[in-house]
């Protein structure tokens, strides 16, 4: 970064207005939505004109708003043990790749570039093959497999941070591989492991796609609960919903900085 701005002096205000710009452009919709869930008019009119928490109050209240935030918690803490589990094997695995880590790194990572719909569709197609329909179960797969990825990510680059002698060191003394696991790298890796799992859960709780075509009829996700109300009403109810799903998510991204772990070893 000190680079570029030594070789672009004169256009330094001009990098960071456009940086500006784009925030704000980012955070228009949340400026938007969440003085919309705290207004007293029965239909959804910006700006609002009175105030009011008595949407956040009816969104808790209501059976189905109720059924939709339980669902979306039970697919995400499903959906993010299981990303996590498979995800940190995947990335110790790959660490003792003495060929084609390269290979099976860009597998691995296949499902954060695929798109998410045809992501949605394969495996809505697969399941309904094997099991013959969809299921909460269904959907916590299909979370975990979109999750897997962010938790690989997170777990190799904090593995990368610890020295390799020391697995090394374990092993002359004696200790066997699941013994060197347990006892060196996972304790030198707890940070990244936790900051993974957060980060799953975050992506199991507000994703969309895949809840859609992958959730049970009568079962659906809060996502997918605001998706459907927005194409039927206009009642602020939907931003009362919408802000809640936003405070979850940057409260998770929050703890997920907090705990990330810093570019030296982790001890």
């Amino acid at each position: 970064m000190d680079a570029l701005r030594e070789a672009f002096p004169r256009t330094r205000g001009w990098f960071t207005a456009a940086g500006v710009l784009i925030g704000l452009f980012l955070l228009a919709p949340l400026a938007t939505i969440l003085p919309l869930a705290f207004t007293r008019d029965q239909y959804l009119v910006f700006p609002p004109e009175l105030f009011s928490g008595q949407w956040f109050s009816e969104v808790l209240k209501d059976p189905a708003w109720q059924g939709a935030i339980r669902n979306s918690a039970q697919v995400a803490v499903g959906g993010a043990v299981m990303a996590t589990l498979a995800g940190t094997s995947a990335a110790l695995a790959v660490r003792r790749l003495a060929r084609g880590r390269r290979i099976v790194r860009a597998t691995l990572l296949a499902p954060i570039v695929m798109p998410q719909l045809v992501l949605a569709l394969g495996l809505y197609l697969t399941y309904r093959s094997i099991v013959g329909g969809t299921s909460l179960g269904v959907l916590t797969l299909g979370q975990a497999t979109l999750a897997m990825p962010l938790v690989f990510v997170t777990v190799s680059a904090g593995l990368a941070s610890v020295d390799p002698d020391l697995s090394r060191a374990a092993q002359s003394l004696g200790y066997r591989w699941p013994s060197v696991v347990r006892r060196i790298e996972l304790p030198l890796v707890r940070r990244s492991i936790l900051s993974g799992a957060i980060l799953a859960f975050a992506v199991c709780f507000d994703e969309a796609v895949l809840a859609y075509f992958l959730a049970p009829a009568g079962q659906q996700t809060i996502p997918v609960k605001i998706w459907t109300s927005a194409n039927e009403s206009v009642s602020p109810a939907i931003a009362a919903a919408s802000a809640l799903v936003i405070c979850v998510a940057v409260t998770l991204l929050a703890v997920a900085a907090l705990v990330r772990p810093n570019r030296t070893p982790e001890g």
